[in-house]
Protein backbone atom coordinates (compact mmCIF):
# COMPACT_ATOMS: atom_id res chain seq x y z
CA UNK A 1 0.00 0.00 0.00
CA UNK A 2 2.90 2.71 0.68
CA UNK A 3 4.53 1.98 -3.05
CA UNK A 4 1.59 2.39 -4.72
CA UNK A 5 0.38 5.63 -2.55
CA UNK A 6 3.75 7.23 -3.32
CA UNK A 7 3.90 5.63 -6.85
CA UNK A 8 0.72 8.49 -6.99
CA UNK A 9 -0.22 11.73 -7.58
CA UNK A 10 1.32 13.94 -6.03
CA UNK A 11 4.54 11.78 -5.14
CA UNK A 12 5.38 10.21 -8.49
CA UNK A 13 7.83 8.31 -6.23
CA UNK A 14 8.05 4.68 -8.33
CA UNK A 15 11.93 4.25 -8.43
CA UNK A 16 14.98 5.24 -7.26
CA UNK A 17 16.98 7.72 -9.32
CA UNK A 18 20.24 6.07 -10.39
CA UNK A 19 21.29 9.63 -11.88
CA UNK A 20 24.33 11.05 -9.43
CA UNK A 21 24.43 14.74 -10.88
CA UNK A 22 23.18 17.35 -9.02
CA UNK A 23 22.25 19.19 -11.48
CA UNK A 24 19.76 16.21 -13.05
CA UNK A 25 18.69 13.86 -10.36
CA UNK A 26 14.80 13.72 -9.15
CA UNK A 27 13.85 15.43 -6.26
CA UNK A 28 14.31 13.36 -3.20
CA UNK A 29 16.27 10.80 -4.87
CA UNK A 30 13.27 8.94 -6.43
CA UNK A 31 12.00 8.90 -10.14
CA UNK A 32 8.10 8.82 -11.71
CA UNK A 33 9.68 6.38 -13.93
CA UNK A 34 8.63 2.30 -13.40
CA UNK A 35 11.67 -0.01 -13.30
CA UNK A 36 13.45 -0.40 -16.88
CA UNK A 37 12.67 2.50 -18.01
CA UNK A 38 15.30 4.82 -19.46
CA UNK A 39 14.98 8.53 -18.50
CA UNK A 40 14.56 11.02 -21.37
CA UNK A 41 16.61 13.29 -19.37
CA UNK A 42 19.64 11.30 -18.01
CA UNK A 43 19.23 7.87 -20.12
CA UNK A 44 19.68 6.10 -17.28
CA UNK A 45 17.17 3.10 -16.26
CA UNK A 46 16.12 2.99 -12.42
CA UNK A 47 16.89 -0.83 -11.12
CA UNK A 48 15.11 -0.87 -8.24
CA UNK A 49 11.58 0.53 -6.71
CA UNK A 50 11.37 3.29 -4.59
CA UNK A 51 10.49 2.24 -0.74
CA UNK A 52 11.19 -1.64 -0.77
CA UNK A 53 9.95 -3.91 1.99
CA UNK A 54 13.19 -4.26 3.79
CA UNK A 55 13.83 -1.03 3.94
CA UNK A 56 10.89 0.45 4.77
CA UNK A 57 10.43 -2.55 8.07
CA UNK A 58 13.89 -0.93 8.75
CA UNK A 59 12.98 2.30 8.72
CA UNK A 60 10.09 1.91 10.65
CA UNK A 61 11.87 0.09 13.40
CA UNK A 62 14.31 2.33 13.34
CA UNK A 63 11.86 5.26 14.44
CA UNK A 64 9.79 3.18 16.76
CA UNK A 65 12.81 1.84 18.67
CA UNK A 66 14.49 5.35 19.14
CA UNK A 67 11.76 7.82 20.38
CA UNK A 68 7.71 7.89 21.37
CA UNK A 69 6.22 6.69 18.55
CA UNK A 70 2.62 6.14 17.79
CA UNK A 71 0.86 4.92 14.33
CA UNK A 72 -3.02 5.58 13.50
CA UNK A 73 -4.79 3.51 10.91
CA UNK A 74 -8.48 4.14 9.49
CA UNK A 75 -10.47 0.86 8.16
CA UNK A 76 -13.54 0.27 6.37
CA UNK A 77 -15.46 -2.52 4.61
CA UNK A 78 -12.89 -3.29 1.94
CA UNK A 79 -9.83 -2.95 5.14
CA UNK A 80 -7.71 -0.66 5.72
CA UNK A 81 -7.34 2.87 3.82
CA UNK A 82 -5.47 5.24 5.67
CA UNK A 83 -2.38 4.87 7.91
CA UNK A 84 0.11 7.85 9.73
CA UNK A 85 2.81 7.82 11.59
CA UNK A 86 4.40 10.16 13.68
CA UNK A 87 6.75 10.49 16.74
CA UNK A 88 8.26 12.57 19.07
CA UNK A 89 11.57 14.84 18.35
CA UNK A 90 13.12 18.41 18.88
CA UNK A 91 13.04 20.13 15.94
CA UNK A 92 16.74 20.44 15.82
CA UNK A 93 17.07 16.59 15.11
CA UNK A 94 14.25 16.57 13.40
CA UNK A 95 15.56 19.15 10.80
CA UNK A 96 18.81 16.88 10.55
CA UNK A 97 16.82 13.65 9.98
CA UNK A 98 14.27 15.02 7.46
CA UNK A 99 16.17 17.67 5.84
CA UNK A 100 19.72 16.21 5.20
CA UNK A 101 19.61 18.32 1.63
CA UNK A 102 18.23 21.69 2.86
CA UNK A 103 20.51 22.28 5.93
CA UNK A 104 18.54 25.68 6.07
CA UNK A 105 15.72 23.94 7.66
CA UNK A 106 17.87 22.87 10.73
CA UNK A 107 17.79 27.21 11.96
CA UNK A 108 14.51 27.82 10.14
CA UNK A 109 12.64 24.88 12.13
CA UNK A 110 14.43 25.97 15.41
CA UNK A 111 13.96 29.52 14.89
CA UNK A 112 10.08 28.60 14.27
CA UNK A 113 9.32 25.83 16.73
CA UNK A 114 12.20 26.71 19.27
CA UNK A 115 14.01 23.80 20.97
CA UNK A 116 11.22 21.48 22.99
CA UNK A 117 10.31 18.42 21.47
CA UNK A 118 7.13 17.96 19.34
CA UNK A 119 4.97 15.44 17.70
CA UNK A 120 5.95 14.99 13.75
CA UNK A 121 3.54 13.82 11.02
CA UNK A 122 6.30 11.65 9.28
CA UNK A 123 3.57 9.35 7.25
CA UNK A 124 -0.07 10.09 5.88
CA UNK A 125 -0.86 7.28 2.97
CA UNK A 126 -4.37 6.41 1.87
CA UNK A 127 -5.70 3.49 -0.39
CA UNK A 128 -7.03 5.10 -3.06
CA UNK A 129 -8.69 1.91 -4.36
CA UNK A 130 -10.12 1.02 -1.93
CA UNK A 131 -11.24 4.76 -0.89
CA UNK A 132 -10.74 6.99 -3.87
CA UNK A 133 -11.80 10.37 -1.92
CA UNK A 134 -12.36 11.80 1.36
CA UNK A 135 -9.62 10.07 3.14
CA UNK A 136 -8.76 13.19 6.02
CA UNK A 137 -12.40 13.96 6.47
CA UNK A 138 -11.17 12.46 10.01
CA UNK A 139 -8.01 14.70 10.21
CA UNK A 140 -9.00 16.59 12.98
CA UNK A 141 -9.11 13.23 15.16
CA UNK A 142 -6.28 11.35 14.09
CA UNK A 143 -4.02 14.55 14.75
CA UNK A 144 -5.45 15.44 18.31
CA UNK A 145 -5.73 11.31 19.02
CA UNK A 146 -1.98 11.04 18.22
CA UNK A 147 -1.15 14.00 19.77
CA UNK A 148 -2.49 13.04 22.84
CA UNK A 149 -1.11 9.71 23.12
CA UNK A 150 2.38 11.17 22.75
CA UNK A 151 1.81 13.68 25.16
CA UNK A 152 2.61 16.81 22.99
CA UNK A 153 0.44 19.59 22.10
CA UNK A 154 2.03 21.10 18.99
CA UNK A 155 2.77 18.80 15.68
CA UNK A 156 4.49 19.82 12.58
CA UNK A 157 5.10 17.78 8.87
CA UNK A 158 5.86 18.92 5.78
CA UNK A 159 4.13 17.86 2.38
CA UNK A 160 3.23 18.75 -1.53
CA UNK A 161 -0.05 17.60 -1.07
CA UNK A 162 -2.59 20.09 -1.24
CA UNK A 163 -5.39 17.96 0.59
CA UNK A 164 -2.88 18.24 3.65
CA UNK A 165 -2.66 22.37 2.83
CA UNK A 166 -6.27 21.93 2.93
CA UNK A 167 -7.32 19.71 5.94
CA UNK A 168 -5.60 21.37 8.53
CA UNK A 169 -6.65 25.12 8.09
CA UNK A 170 -10.43 23.32 7.42
CA UNK A 171 -10.34 21.45 10.99
CA UNK A 172 -7.92 24.03 12.85
CA UNK A 173 -8.63 27.51 11.93
CA UNK A 174 -6.16 29.76 13.83
CA UNK A 175 -4.29 26.79 15.35
CA UNK A 176 -2.73 25.81 12.00
CA UNK A 177 0.28 27.63 10.39
CA UNK A 178 0.70 26.94 6.62
CA UNK A 179 4.55 28.15 5.57
CA UNK A 180 4.18 27.75 1.61
CA UNK A 181 6.95 26.04 -0.16
CA UNK A 182 10.28 28.17 -1.88
CA UNK A 183 8.04 31.31 -0.12
CA UNK A 184 7.97 31.18 3.91
CA UNK A 185 9.96 28.04 4.36
CA UNK A 186 13.51 27.36 2.44
CA UNK A 187 12.06 24.17 0.61
CA UNK A 188 10.08 22.44 -1.98
CA UNK A 189 7.58 21.26 0.41
CA UNK A 190 5.06 23.28 2.27
CA UNK A 191 5.27 23.35 6.00
CA UNK A 192 2.19 22.56 8.32
CA UNK A 193 2.08 23.50 12.06
CA UNK A 194 -0.66 22.87 14.13
CA UNK A 195 -0.74 24.46 18.09
CA UNK A 196 -3.28 21.96 20.00
CA UNK A 197 -2.05 24.10 23.19
CA UNK A 198 -5.56 24.31 25.69
CA UNK A 199 -7.53 21.86 24.38
CA UNK A 200 -8.82 19.19 26.52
Amino acid sequence: MYQTAFAGDPWFEASKCVDNSSMQRCAGGFSSLAVGITCEMCGNCPLNSAYEKGELIDKFEMIANTRPTAWYMESGEMGATLFALAWVETPRKIAEERYPDVPDMTSWMVQKLGTDPIMWLDEVFADRIKKPRGNLQNFSEMCRGLARQLQVDRLAYRTIAAQMVIAPVRDFGEQARVYKRNIEVPDRRDFVVINLGGEK
